[in-house]
């Protein structure tokens, strides 16, 4: 797997003209010289950035055997995944550093478009992940980071690709992937994947699609355009997990089967889709400079019925009270950005600056039923019996929140000397959030107004022999995170808003890259349980992780490579409203995580292997239900004959049972009660043919 510790810098783009003139290039090239990755326009040395990221390109997902964002990001040390595919609700939930990331599509950030299907990988070139807040270039940012998803672009040949993939389960799947000119300035490449899937959980199937559609015109030598289409939909039962008595705890009977369903087969329903557009125009301006407007125009639509499972009921530990949720969500977000950057030189210190504007608008309307058409009771885990009631009352109410913003940017390079460099960079954002919530008993309706002045200022140190020091302060915040969220007198919340202070040691040399970190990451105004009313926040919650990472990859001879890393994680609660929660480790966040991969080539064949090991680590952020740690193994093997790519991946080879929550979420409040398992052992087998050139 190509992991590389590489480095954020350069400026807030989708791929450029100049970093993409070979347009089907996926590769992360790395040189003496120049890295190109996380957006960056123009490359600079690896051993002068300041921040690590690490990188997962296209190939890593087919030989990884992964299976959604989520399975591709077990290879981050600090990252760990709450979430698989077959939880309620697809949205992306790893958490680096202990805090969750944002994330971006060639360079443009997202919202919610990554809770739509995560198994979605056919059009992703590469996964790079940022760790720690970036407000600076990508405004709205996660505090624990950024996952970079850069898709597919067309190529300058023609190229295509069809795969099957078939494995325990019932697992059924069709990728296709065709690319090539279609005129002298002008190339496309279509992507699609198909799937018809069962899974380890009863009744609960998966069927999802997508597609993509790339453009790239070059008309003339100093203006490249590119268009990027792509259409996400995926239909499941919303799965309600098993009980925490009977999984975690024991409930003095037996263990509840991990392929249990709880949910009512003839009710449950999760069902996301999502359109996306991009565009973007690179204009060279001669003498070093580029202008770059773009557009991005998005949907995330959701239909959600669940039943929730609560705790046992009253002299029972195997009745298990369940109620029934209706909700919908059709939500769209636009994003219009200019960029202008160059290169000057003042005084002998070479400059790299950038200037941006944003504008963006979300509109986010939210419904929750007041009648649940199917009326659920108590189930028993060992013998459960399906069936709808009578139509029952819910709390039912409508929230919508509209946001409009705009944003002025610059950062930054300076070369200070050949060995020493800084990245500095300042964000302002200026936005206005109008927020409705009606119930059938009271309504709200008001305008906030959100100012956030976001910066940067790093700097990395060459000692010489590919060993240098890097170090930095970086600053964010966060409106998605609160968007839609009220205190219990209706009042919306503030921003987050987030800092990170890090430094750190990075080798950089033919056949070895690692680097060592030591941070600290901080988020205020987070929104903490309210003690005097139940069931609502306050925002008064501070959440900090300290700790330290080592990651590194290694070709100790050609034909064998080694990649791995560790992280130690002090996450708590160190600012509350309820004196008793300050010290409570943060949900999902385990003090130790080891990640390692190993890939032999014996002839013709590729032999792989990895491990993850994931410490204990609290359900909810400050809880009392503590999840056991876990180690999984995977093993898997490809070739290529003639035009033939076939490879083969088992997953959990020891079928580990093991169990996580998906919702950790900061404001989530009586989520103990249940939880999810991890997927067992599954066998999966992959056959692609390729046309032309290159084709995967």
């Amino acid at each position: 797997m190509r992991v590389s510790c590489l480095a954020l810098v350069g400026c807030l783009v989708v791929p450029s003209a100049a970093a993409q003139d070979r347009l089907g290039d996926d590769e992360i090239v790395v040189t003496g010289t120049k890295v190109t990755g996380f957006g960056v326009k123009s490359g600079i040395p690896i051993d002068q950035v300041p921040q690590s990221i690490q990188v997962i390109d296209a190939d890593d997902l087919i030989g990884s055997g992964a299976r959604s964002v989520e399975d591709a990001l077990r290879a981050v040390p600090s990252a760990t995944v709450a979430r698989n595919r077959v939880s309620g609700y697809g949205g992306n939930t790893l958490r680096i550093r202990g805090f969750s990331p944002q994330q971006i599509r060639n360079g443009i950030y997202q919202r919610f478009y990554d809770g739509t299907d995560p198994s979605a990988l056919s059009n992703i070139g590469r996964i790079e992940v940022l760790k720690g807040p970036s407000g600076v270039l990508y405004g709205q940012s996660g505090v624990g980071g950024i996952i970079s998803i850069i898709t597919k672009q067309p190529t300058d040949a023609f190229e295509s690709s069809v795969a099957l993939t078939g494995g325990m389960y019932d697992q059924k799947m069709v990728t296709a992937d065709v690319s090539g000119p279609i005129a002298d300035t002008l190339a496309i490449r279509l992507t699609g994947e198909i799937e018809r899937s069962g899974s380890f959980v009863d009744h609960l199937d998966l069927d999802r699609e997508n597609v993509g559609l790339a453009l790239a015109w070059k008309p003339w030598n100093s203006v490249s355009a590119h268009l990027v289409a792509e259409y996400l939909h995926r239909e499941t039962l919303n799965n309600p997990g098993l009980p925490t008595v009977g999984t975690v705890i024991g409930n003095g009977v037996a263990r509840v089967k991990r392929s249990t369903f709880l949910g009512e087969p003839s009710y449950n329903l999760q069902e996301n889709d999502a359109p996306l557009v991009q565009a973007w125009v690179d204009v060279d301006l001669g003498g070093s400079w580029t202008l770059t407007p773009r557009f991005q125009y998005s949907e995330w639509n959701n239909t959600g019925r669940s039943t929730e499972l609560g705790q046992p009921a009253a002299g029972s530990l195997t009745l298990i009270p369940r109620t029934g949720r209706n909700a919908g969500e059709n939500d769209k977000f636009y994003v219009a950005q200019l960029d202008l950057a160059g290169e000057v030189m003042t005084g002998g210190i070479r400059h790299t600056p950038l200037f941006g504007i944003e504008y963006n608008h979300d509109d986010v309307p939210f419904t929750m039923q007041p009648v649940v058409p199917c009326g659920v009771g108590p189930i028993d885990v060992f013998a459960p019996v399906h069936g709808c009631g009578a139509p029952t009352s819910n709390f039912g109410f409508t929230a919508r929140a509209q946001l409009e913003g705009a944003a002025l940017y610059a950062q930054d390079q300076i070369a200070l000397t050949d060995a020493w460099h800084v990245v500095a960079g300042i964000r302002h954002s200026d936005s206005t959030n109008d927020n409705s919530f009606t119930t059938a008993f009271f309504s709200t309706s008001d305008r906030m107004k959100l100012k956030n002045t976001s910066w940067q200022l790093g700097t990395a140190y060459a000692l010489g022999g590919g060993v240098s020091l890097f170090g930095g302060y970086n600053t964010g915040y966060d409106l998605g995170a609160v968007t839609g969220h009220r205190k219990v007198d209706g009042t919306p919340f503030k921003p987050e808003t987030s800092d990170q202070a890090e430094a750190g040691l990075r080798i950089v040399r033919d056949n070895v890259r690692a680097s060592i970190s030591a941070f600290q990451v901080r988020r205020d105004n987070v929104g903490v349980t309210d003690p005097a009313n139940a069931g609502f926040s306050v925002q008064d919650g501070q959440f900090r992780t300290r700790g330290f990472e080592l990651e590194g990859e290694w070709s100790p001879v050609a034909g064998w490579y080694l990649q791995g890393g560790y992280a130690y994680l002090d996450a708590e609660i160190s600012k509350s409203s309820d004196p008793a929660a300050v010290g409570g480790r943060l949900a999902e966040t385990p003090k130790h995580t080891f990640t390692g991969t190993t890939r032999v080539q014996i002839g013709e064949v590729e032999f792989r292997a990895s491990g993850n090991y994931v410490g204990a680590r609290k359900m909810i952020n400050g809880g009392a239900v503590t999840l056991p740690d876990y180690a999984v193994f995977d093993l898997g093997a490809g070739t290529e004959i003639g035009a033939f790519r076939i490879d083969a991946t088992l997953t959990n080879l020891f079928d580990k049972t093991y169990y996580f929550t998906d919702n950790a979420s900061r404001y989530s409040l009586n989520t103990e009660s249940r939880v999810l398992v991890g997927e067992p052992r599954t066998i999966s087998l992959r056959v692609a043919y390729r046309f032309g050139a290159g084709g995967r």
